[in-house]
């Protein structure tokens, strides 16, 4: 099973300076056991927008193959 969890960054820009934001961080759980499969630390600046896609893809149990599909699409 794969689990989604939103993470908090802090990242800079010359142009805007130092910010927030948020990714994703792809377990895998088997038999009790978590196994971190992936981080992608840089997917929104919308905390709310990052949990509810971490939700999605948990309940869809999405492969992480596909992630960046899905968040290219969503872009």
């Amino acid at each position: 099973m794969y689990q989604y969890l939103p993470i908090e960054n802090e990242a800079f820009s010359p142009y805007i300076g130092h910010y927030r934001t948020f990714g994703l961080r792809v377990l895998q759980v088997e038999e009790g056991e978590e196994r971190e499969v992936m981080i992608l630390p840089d997917v929104s600046t919308d905390f709310a927008f990052t949990l509810r896609l971490a939700g999605l893809c948990t309940q869809k149990q999405l492969s992480p193959l596909h992630l960046l599909d899905v968040l290219e699409d969503l872009l």
